[in-house]
């Protein structure tokens, strides 16, 4: 049986009156990769900058290795964090960038070149080692992104559409590699995403969350063998399941209207 990394309890935010999240439970399992999806303005934000540790909530827990956060006295655990944009800096190099993050999660200097030269490897980007981040294709510093959030080593890595800006080639590929990626360093992730098929076709496991505040609707298993092929007709399957289920419970269903 895995261990709880992240356990959700009864979580629940709001601003001035207005619930963003109300009574949002899950938890998410050593190595697994949890896809969450919901329609847009229901939460996801909010639930990300809580489990980052940015945000206290109104009521509820979030415990991390059985800690919780925001306790008086607990420090907060390592995470990695994959944005929509890169946010590099782009007056230091590739090798720089994760520099700065091993500082600032005070890993010891004489582990950073180790560090740095086996993820480059994995991700396949040693060569850009000594490179400037806007001197690299849009694919190439999302994988220095990736490499950011793996580099310290955390309990878990938050990714937030880190892939809703590539254009759709580019994002498929991204898609299998990250898979790749994670399944090497077996990593505990929770990705948020707008795209149903994106978050089938990495998943472990979904978690569906209703319009807001944000609570979870349904959680299903992908019991898809991997690797997985985007195209697979499994994944399209589980997708226009999924689709059908929320058209409703998102407001977005229109009357059918009969064949002429």
């Amino acid at each position: 049986m895995k261990d709880t990394v992240v356990r959700v309890s009864d979580l629940g935010v709001t601003y001035a009156g207005t619930p963003a999240i109300a009574d949002l439970d899950f938890s998410v399992t050593r190595g697994e990769f949890v896809s969450v999806v919901g329609p847009s303005g229901c939460g996801k934000s909010t639930m990300l900058n809580v489990l980052s540790g940015l945000l206290e909530p109104t009521y509820g827990s979030v415990s991390v290795n059985g800690r919780v956060l925001y306790s008086s006295g607990e420090p907060l655990p390592r995470l990695g964090y994959v944005f929509q944009t890169h946010r590099l800096l782009p007056w230091k190099t590739v090798r720089q960038n994760l520099e700065l993050v091993l500082s600032a999660a005070g890993v010891p200097r004489q582990q950073w070149s180790e560090r740095i030269e086996r993820l480059l490897d994995v991700l396949q980007i040693s060569e850009f080692a000594e490179t400037w981040p806007m001197r690299l294709s849009g694919g190439q510093r999302l994988r220095v992104s990736i490499a950011r959030a793996l580099v310290i080593e955390p309990s878990y890595i938050l990714m937030d559409e880190p892939l809703s800006t590539l254009d759709e080639v580019t994002a498929r590929t991204m898609r299998q590699e990250l898979s790749s990626i994670v399944a090497k360093t077996g990593s505990t992730v929770i990705f948020v995403t707008h795209s149903i098929r994106e978050a089938v076709f990495l998943a472990d496991r979904l978690i569906i969350l209703t319009r807001g505040p944000a609570r979870v609707f349904e959680e299903r298993i992908i019991d898809i063998e991997r690797p997985r092929l985007y195209e697979d007709a499994r994944i399209g399957q589980i997708e226009a399941e999924v689709v059908e289920k929320v058209l409703g419970a998102w407001g977005l269903d229109e009357p059918r209207k009969e064949a002429v």
